[in-house]
Formats: C-alpha cells, structure tokens, sequence
C-alpha cells in the first residue's frame, strides 16, 4: 500500500514537472514571436546609433546620424553627410565626430572610405574608451509590402527620435540628384538630421540606412515617403576592398 502511494506521489511530481516545462516553454515561444514594442526598440538601440557631425574651419557643419556595425567601433552613415560638392568636385570636410544619446560631448571618429553613387560612408570611432553595442543586422531582401518599419535619428538635429511605418515598395529604383539608386521606399516620416539614420524591423533589426525625400514638380518636398538604401547594398560596401 505505502509502495502505491509513494509510486503515486512520484507519477505525480513527475506529471506537474513535465506540465511546468511546458508551460514554460509555451511562454518563451509567445514572447519570441511576439515583436517588442516602439519603446523597447528605441531603449535596446541607443547604444547602437548616434549623431553624427562633420565640419571644416570656414564651412560650417553637417548633421546626420550613423550606426555602429561591429564590436571594432566601425559606423555607417549617409556619403552626402561627410562630403560636400564646391565647383561640381566632391570634398570630405576635416573633422568628424559622434554623439551619444545620453551624452552632451562629442567623441571623434575618422572617415575610412565614401561612395557618392551609392551615398553610404563608413567611418571608425577613435576614442576607445566609449561604450557602445553593435546594432543588430537584418535581411533586406525578405522584405515585404506593408512590413512594420522604424526610422531611428538625430531629426533636424534635435536629438534621436523615433517614427514608425511600414515598407510601401521592397525594391524601387528612384532618380534622385540625377542619379538613380536601389532603394526602399517607406510610408514613413523622416527629417534632414535622419540622413544616415537606422531603418529598422519590427524585431529592431537594421534593414537600411534613411536616406532622402523626394520632391514634387513644384520644388516641395514631399513629406511622408522615406527612401532608404537597403542594409544588404551597406554592407557590401563595407565589406569591399574599395
């Protein structure tokens, strides 16, 4: 009889175990499948995206925003923020630097390399004693029409700010400043300091630098479509020998 109530009691315990593993598991499925939220992702990349200043004695400054790629302090950012163009040739200006969120000090960084064509520049931070965390990188040919987008930036140099949308067209080629460009066009807000900024998933993941608005026949800029260059063109290019 004691044999039966103790082989009962172990069933038991055994049962609830294996109930309780379950469950948990249930729990851990749920919270992986389901994206978090606006603030989360913003909180989880401030250590991953900063302001970004390029200047030169005499030239003024030009704003934006870029992205830390690797554990190496390498960023990406927009060409058109670290360059400029004076009598149809393009300049790098002198000096550059980055800022985080939560700090009022610039830290400096050095231009690696640029490509105007495809407007993407990379850049290493030289000041080793910041702390910063790589962003987390997507997948920009499994887009879809209607997916959840998020554009991270320094808009109009206020500081980083977040917008949220979704991806109107995946792939689109546009004609912009004579040139025409790879992109994904976004039902989304953005502003002049989002340039370089982060696009990211609905799992805060990057899938393309913002990059420009277009214009109507008027001049007007055309507010609510964002075009962005996909992250798999970026990191071609940082991962090329040009």
């Amino acid at each position: 009889m004691v044999k039966k109530i103790i082989s009962g009691l172990i069933f038991l315990v055994f049962t609830l175990g294996c109930l309780v593993i379950l469950i948990a598991a249930v729990i851990f499925c749920i919270c992986l499948w389901i994206p978090p939220s606006p603030k989360r992702i913003f909180n989880d990349s401030v250590k991953s995206i900063v302001e970004l200043k390029a200047s030169s004695e005499g030239l003024g400054s030009s704003y934006g925003t870029a992205e830390f790629i690797d554990n190496k302090g390498t960023l990406v950012t927009n060409a058109h923020i670290v360059t400029y163009t004076r009598s149809g040739e393009v300049n790098t200006f002198k000096n550059y630097s980055i800022r985080f969120a939560a700090e009022e000090e610039y830290r400096r960084a050095e231009l690696l390399k640029y490509d105007t064509e495809k407007d993407i520049a990379v850049l290493r931070l030289s000041d080793d004693t910041a702390r910063f965390r790589a962003i987390k990188i997507g997948n920009s040919d499994k887009l879809s029409f209607g997916d959840k987008v998020y554009a991270i930036g320094n808009g109009s140099n206020y500081g980083l700010s977040l917008t949220q949308g979704s991806v109107s067209i995946p792939k689109i080629n546009v004609e912009y400043e004579n040139r025409t460009r790879e992109v994904i066009q976004c039902d989304l807000t953005i502003s002049a300091g989002n340039s370089g900024g982060a696009l990211l998933d609905e799992r805060g993941r990057m899938i393309g630098i913002t990059t420009f608005r277009t214009k109507d026949n008027a001049g007007n800029i055309i507010y609510g479509l964002a075009y962005c260059v996909p992250v798999n063109i970026v990191m071609d290019f940082v991962n090329s020998k040009e």
